[in-house]
């Protein structure tokens, strides 16, 4: 047999397999955290540092649809259902963020994460710092997603009892409503009503118990108790809710930097996918340099 052949064909073989393995279904895996309640959370990929996607209010591992195979060519990838959310445990007393900070603590134990970098959208953002807090030394990095924008922002009093009454009025009604202003005017009206029928399926009492804890965090004690560096990818506005990354701020509490991406709303890793992708992969490139 032509040896040139051989080695030509076993250099197609690899490339596709090399190909193929990105798109290879995940390992499905459920954590207990430290209170018993069952962690959902999908793994792929190889690499020496893992990133560890973390949802908003609302969503689920499946917001980091154009990100898991993605980036399972160079790290491995682990997608969490948060507490209370997806097919992770709902049976908890006390809703807090620091305690999704632990769940995040119980899944990098449970699989035996050495190197990590978590990002999280929204309210994931501050689940990452408390976490990073939790985790000295094994997370190394945070990248925020339209979120950490002002560590010393304070919402008005006012707004947020509105909102807070707003849903347990009116869960459903209200969620439709605010899921519809926190997308740019250009996206998709599809995946409005894809983001506001998952956060609508959610249960109220601990959608709402969540949503007040995240507005009396104190984000610079968070900020400044993270020890880690901060990254973000955030919204340059357009959007009913949008709030301007203050940098210089920011970097009074923590090494910090953003970057930001114009004609999206709240969800930019779903609303420009491939812009988000490559901003995040400049990140992480950022973040390996300071090694």
């Amino acid at each position: 047999m032509n040896l040139r052949f051989i080695g030509v064909a076993s250099s197609i073989a690899s490339l596709f397999l090399a190909s193929t393995a990105i798109g290879d279904e995940p390992v499905k895996k459920t954590v207990k955290a430290s209170d018993g309640l069952s962690i959902a959370c999908d793994v792929r990929g190889k690499g020496d540092t893992t990133l560890v996607f973390l949802h908003g209010w609302g969503g689920d591992r499946e917001y980091w649809k154009n990100q898991a195979d993605a980036f399972a060519a160079e790290y491995e990838v682990v997608t969490v259902d948060q507490a209370g959310h997806g097919a992770s445990g709902k049976d908890r007393k006390a809703w807090t963020v620091d305690a999704l900070a632990g769940d995040v603590e119980s899944v990098v134990k449970d699989l035996g994460l050495k190197r990590v970098i978590l990002v999280g959208h929204s309210m994931g953002g501050p689940v990452s710092l408390l976490a990073a807090k939790r985790l000295p030394g094994t997370v190394v990095a945070v990248v925020g997603v339209d979120t950490l924008q002002d560590a010393e922002l304070k919402r008005p009093e006012e707004l947020i009892k509105s909102l807070t009454t707003g849903l347990e009025k009116d869960f459903k009604g209200m969620v439709g409503g605010m899921f519809g202003a926190m997308l740019a005017e250009k996206s998709d009206a599809k995946l409005k009503d894809w983001l506001g029928d998952k956060a609508a399926s959610r249960e109220p009492a601990i959608a709402i118990a969540l949503m007040k804890d995240l507005f009396s965090l104190d984000q610079k004690k968070v900020f400044k108790d993270a020890g880690v560096p901060v990254r973000c990818i955030n919204s340059a506005g357009g959007y009913q809710f949008f709030t301007p990354t203050a940098v210089e701020t920011n970097k009074k509490y923590a090494d910090f930097d953003a970057v930001t991406i114009s004609d999206v709303g709240h969800y930019p890793m779903l609303e420009k996918p491939k812009e988000f992708n490559e901003k995040l992969q400049e990140v992480l490139k950022g973040l390996a340099a300071k090694k």
